[in-house]
């Protein structure tokens, strides 16, 4: 079985601990490892806070989280129509003295794999995760 969700969330703080909650909600009722749950969990915190920090230049937005959550997997995608990457997206991720711009460094270290794209004209960015799961039973809970 495949469990498939898809929001439209607001742009607005105080909604990443409740969009972090839904996912790790679902993983935990499926059996996931704890240790893969909390890394699914910080990995979309960490890429909501992204959009909020850098898609929009304005309030009232919102953006597009997936997920598929497969028995071995589970991948999300999150997509803005905002602003788009600066040509230099990735030039300070391993800065270790940085004190922003570390989220998309933390996400590749939790993630299995981490492809970011930005959309033709830099209208949007779109930031697929996957992680590989350790189950406690994943089919017999579905």
């Amino acid at each position: 079985m495949r469990l498939h969700v898809d929001l439209t969330v607001p742009t607005e703080a105080r909604l990443i601990s409740q969009t972090r909650r839904v996912f790790t909600g679902y993983l935990e009722e499926m059996g996931v490892d704890t240790d893969d749950v909390s890394d699914v969990g910080v990995a979309v915190s960490e890429a909501c806070s992204n959009v909020l920090r850098h898609a929009y230049k304005g309030d009232d937005e919102c953006f597009r989280l997936t997920a598929e959550l497969r028995p071995d997997e589970i991948v999300v995608v999150v997509e803005d129509d905002g602003v788009g990457l600066p040509l230099d997206a990735g030039a300070n991720h391993n800065d270790v003295d940085a004190t922003s711009g570390r989220g998309l460094h933390l996400i590749r270290a939790l993630m299995t794999s981490v492809a970011v794209e930005t959309v033709p004209n830099h209208q949007g960015t779109r930031l697929k995760m996957r992680k590989s799961l350790r189950t406690a039973g994943f089919s017999d809970a579905v």
